[in-house]
């Protein structure tokens, strides 16, 4: 009788422990690892645990697996496209499942060059409204009551394009001279739109009361480009308004060839600048078509060189940037591309892109020498670490400008749309 209620015992204990364990299971098989990897580039697969298993992959023919039993394994992908793989316990039970998303290599030209930005080919931003003084004395405010309003762009005016404040208060006094009232061509969240402006006359001639900028963001720098398609991407931070840190609309925008023609070194609590020189759209080198938190993208009108780089190289993954000794691509003089010596300090695995998967420091004492570290303009810069494009420069340390942060070249070519002109995913 006892042996017989030791044994109901133990069977519920076993059950118990059975259910559990089942449990258990399924909660890890539910839950795959994702991999981001390259054809042809042998990676490891761990289970986690040491148990008698067997590797599966899923298609069969997608990864060649080295040894598919327990314990670390080595896998090769032979194919691009998204693979699955489950460790299977005792070659019955799956209990850990991996999704291999395999990517054609991709390899780009390197970029290093200086280039300008304009938001577009015409056209001056409102970035304020003031009050305009008569010659009656009277106080006016022409362009409120118009309905202008801070980050619209002005185009035209009285059907003449403009560029540049100087263009834009001259047509605005020659309109006025002859009409009195000035219409104005507005463009304002991707819509054009007239706007009529009663112009006030003053001393100084007639006003309408808006303070303008013209459409260029500043000096910046190439990141790579695409030999096959021309996409570029370039910068590595969004394009913002330097007054009120806003995301700058882009309407045929434009990257231009640029000469740096000095640097203001930069110090601790004080960031450097390129000062940087560009004529204009008649120096076009690109079109802007995208502007994201991680840099600028578009086409190339043609080919860029690189003595540095003379040949497109790989792009590396962003899971195998590691920190260790790298170099950048940059000008700091004219347009003569240079290479210098950085250190990845640290690498921050990331769930989102962000111009600041990386900490890079300066090390060469050349570029220390001559800018302090990181300066502005130099937004972009690609970073090489073991022969691959593996990020380029976004931003300065503030309290240590020979420090700063980095964004991977990954999802710079995501942004850009490079994966998916070459990629055929397998069902």
């Amino acid at each position: 009788m006892r042996a017989r209620r030791l044994a109901i015992i133990l069977c519920v204990l076993l059950s118990l422990l059975a259910l559990a364990a089942g449990g258990l299971l399924r909660a890890v098989s539910l839950r795959p690892a994702y991999l981001r990897v390259v054809e042809g580039q042998e990676f490891d697969l761990n289970p986690g645990f040491n148990l008698s298993g067997a590797f599966v992959a899923d298609p069969p023919d997608s990864l060649l697996i080295d040894r598919a039993t327990g314990g670390s394994i080595s896998v090769t992908p032979t194919k691009s496209g998204r693979a699955r793989v489950e460790f299977r316990l005792f070659n019955a039970i799956a209990v850990r499942r991996f999704v291999v998303d395999v990517v054609p290599e991709s390899r780009v030209a390197l970029g290093g060059h200086s280039i300008g930005i304009l938001l577009a080919s015409h056209g001056v931003r409102v970035i304020g409204l003031y009050p305009v003084i008569g010659i009656d004395g009277g106080r006016y405010m022409p362009a409120r009551d118009a309905g202008l309003a801070v980050g619209d762009t002005i185009l035209a005016v009285g059907g003449r394009e403009v560029s540049d404040p100087v263009e834009l208060e001259t047509a605005v006094n020659q309109v006025a001279s002859a009409r009195g009232a000035v219409p104005l061509g507005v463009l304002r969240e991707g819509e054009e739109r007239e706007v009529v402006v009663e112009a006030v006359l003053t001393d100084s001639g007639f006003r309408i009361g808006v303070y303008v900028r013209d459409n260029a963001a500043g000096v910046g720098t190439l990141t790579f480009w695409h030999p096959a398609s021309l996409r570029f991407g370039a910068l590595g931070h969004l394009v913002t308004d330097s007054q009120t840190g806003k995301e700058i609309p882009i309407s045929d925008g434009r990257i231009v060839a640029a000469r740096v023609a000095g640097v203001d070194a930069g110090a601790a609590g004080r960031p450097g600048e390129k000062i940087g020189t560009f004529a204009g759209v008649r120096d076009n080198v690109g079109v802007i078509e995208v502007n994201s938190s991680i840099g600028i993208y578009g086409r190339l009108a043609a080919p860029l060189a690189n003595p540095v780089f003379p040949e497109p190289i790989p792009v590396a993954l962003a899971s195998s940037v590691h920190e260790g000794p790298a170099e950048i691509l940059t000008v700091i003089s004219g347009s003569t591309i240079e290479r210098f010596q950085v250190e990845i300090s640290k690498v921050t695995r990331q769930t989102r892109p962000s111009g600041r998967g990386m900490v890079i420091r300066v090390v060469d004492p050349r570029l220390i020498e001559r800018t302090g570290g990181i300066v502005q303009g130099m937004s972009g810069s690609p970073i090489v670490q073991d022969g691959k494009l593996v990020g380029a420069v976004t931003h300065v340390f503030v309290s240590d400008p020979t420090r700063g942060y980095a964004v991977f070249a990954e999802y710079m070519l995501d942004a850009a749309g490079i994966p998916k002109e070459q990629q055929q995913p397998l069902p």
